[in-house]
């Protein structure tokens, strides 16, 4: 009998402890005012078991397992846990039990009344201020001297190509330019034709202002035209972006920090960043009038110097500048010295529309300019800056390899400019762009290409004149495939109502390729419009004398 009696209270024994439980209570408070948090959550850590504290604050939790910690949170507080072991317990009816007193740390700082009024200006109009009382500071042309090393490419690409292009049998025949297609931000598709590049050193003095730029390497690949090539000098327009006016395209445009710009722009603060290390304001601008010679662009300012240090701008919609659709520009500056702040780089882009209403290809001209390498008031001597040329080509200077190219850009080709000049080798040897290009040079110079000679001139080919009355005449000249130097030409033209044979001879020379020496010989016999300005057409012109309301009454023989 008491041997099952043992038993049972061993079992009863075992139960019991098998099934004590663990009890957590206590109340949840703010650790500065010492307020019950209502509501709060409470939770065994890596437990699906979970409590909320009352009303007051007072809060209990069970479990059968034993549990390792305990965690309090609530919103806009920081959560708190404990080490349950650490805590001593209570045994209470079978079960242990632990007070844990939570007092949470709210995470939001105390502020004092804070008093908020209006400012008197914007603060757009503030910053817009201190960037132009600062413009003589910051402007590159209050220094002494200056000198850098530059380098320069310049791009002319193919653009407005629509889904008909690739349809195109023009296009078909010349398949091999698919290799070649290039896409801008927005997805437009464009063709790379030219590609100019310069490396130069470049150097300024001031009191006198004197600029002198040496050109160590140059070359320019990609289709030859008389016309487009033309355009590559309004390309390096030089823009101060502290000028009160920037002339662009013979036009003169209002600039966004001139010291009248409030009359022309209105300004928005609507950003700050890092740029460099420096810590700088975006200042938006868009013109007040739709009408008007001004730009839409940004520029970000230096906290402190409040110099530009970077500015991008496009011309307004409404601005007319004829043939050219749209007008992109970006600066990049650079602190070099304390109160000195370089431009580092330029992007230059100009939508170039060839005819208005018209599904004619236009072309992008892109300009990129990068600078370094930059030295500060150190004056050479004046017989340095003392020179005939602005700037001036060394020798071997169009002659660098690929491989010294590669070390002279300040930045890698992409893999389209890379390959206009394959694309170009790839293209001449097929019959239809040859036909192509040689047209394309006739109706820009009126001579049609053959080898090493040039047969023309087309607009010369047929005229009239109260002398001859009608007249016919026909030119041979060498091409740059005979040389580059030198140039042999004659022609020939015959007189129908005078019946009279005349002809001329000419030979010019490169004498000087650096500075573009030209030594001219010739010998005419034919006659001439005395008083004709020497810049007009000449007489032998086919729409000199069919256009011109003016008479023909002073023609003269002349030898």
């Amino acid at each position: 009998m008491f041997r099952y009696f043992v038993y049972v209270v061993f079992v009863f024994t075992a139960h019991i402890g098998l099934g004590q439980k663990q009890v957590v209570f206590g109340t949840v408070t703010d650790l500065k005012t010492g307020n019950a948090i209502p509501f709060a959550k409470v939770q065994f850590t890596n437990s699906k078991t979970a409590t909320l504290s009352d009303s007051i604050g007072n809060y209990r939790i069970e479990s059968m397992e034993k549990e390792d910690s305990i965690i309090c949170s609530y919103l806009g507080y920081i959560s708190k846990a404990y080490k349950i072991s650490k805590v001593k317990s209570t045994y209470s009816f079978g079960a242990n039990q632990f007070n844990i007193e939570f007092q949470l740390k709210n995470m939001f700082m105390d502020f004092e009344e804070i008093t908020i009024k209006a400012p008197g200006e914007l603060p757009s109009t503030v910053l817009i201020k201190k960037v132009i009382a600062h413009k003589e500071q910051n402007n590159k042309e209050k220094l002494d001297a200056y000198e850098y090393n530059l380098y320069n490419k310049i791009q002319f690409d193919l653009n407005n190509l629509d889904r008909d292009f690739d349809s195109s049998k023009a296009v078909k025949k010349l398949s091999v330019i698919y290799n070649y297609l290039d896409s801008s931000e927005d997805g437009t598709s464009y063709l790379p034709l030219i590609l100019s590049e310069t490396v130069s050193k470049f150097y300024f003095k001031n009191r006198p202002k004197t600029k002198r730029e040496i050109i160590k390497a140059s070359q320019t690949t990609g289709i030859e035209n008389i016309q487009i090539n033309q355009f590559l000098g309004d390309m390096y327009l030089e823009l101060n972006i502290y000028d009160n006016i920037y002339t662009i395209f013979a036009k003169s445009f209002i600039s966004p920090l001139s010291n009248n710009c409030q009359n022309y722009y209105k300004y928005y603060l609507d950003d700050s960043t890092f740029i460099d290390n420096k810590w700088c304001y975006r200042l938006s601008f868009i013109p007040k009038k739709e009408r008007g010679l001004t730009f839409t662009g940004s520029m970000w300012i230096n906290d402190s110097s409040f110099a530009v240090k970077r500015f991008e701008a496009n011309v307004s919609p409404n601005a007319n500048l004829n043939f050219v659709k749209d007008f992109y520009f970006r600066h990049d500056f650079v602190n070099v010295e304390d109160s000195v702040w370089m431009l580092k780089q330029e992007k230059v882009i100009a939508d170039i529309k060839l005819t208005k209403k018209s599904k004619v290809y236009g072309f992008y001209a892109r300009k990129f300019s990068s600078r370094k390498g930059f030295i500060i008031n150190q004056k050479r001597e004046n017989d340095f800056y003392r020179t005939d040329n602005t700037v001036e080509i060394t020798d071997g200077a169009n002659q660098k390899t690929d491989e010294e190219w590669e070390t002279l850009r300040h930045v890698e080709l992409s893999k389209q400019e890379a390959g206009i000049g394959n694309m170009i080798d790839s293209l001449n040897q097929t019959p239809y762009f040859k036909a192509l290009k040689n047209l394309t040079y006739l109706g820009a110079t009126g001579y049609y290409p053959m080898g090493k000679i040039e047969l023309g001139d087309v607009y010369s080919l047929f005229s009239m004149n109260p002398v001859e009355k009608y007249r016919t005449a026909l030119a041979l000249r060498t091409s740059n495939s005979f040389s580059r130097r030198i140039e042999f030409g004659v022609r020939g033209a015959y007189g129908f109502g005078d019946k009279t044979f005349k002809y001329g001879a000419s030979i010019r020379c490169n004498l000087t390729p650096r500075k573009r020496g030209i030594l001219s010989l010739f010998y005419n016999y034919d006659i001439e419009q005395i008083g004709l300005s020497p810049y007009a057409v000449s007489m032998g012109n086919t729409f000199a004398t069919v256009l011109s309301t003016a008479p023909f009454d002073k023609l003269t023989f002349v030898t």
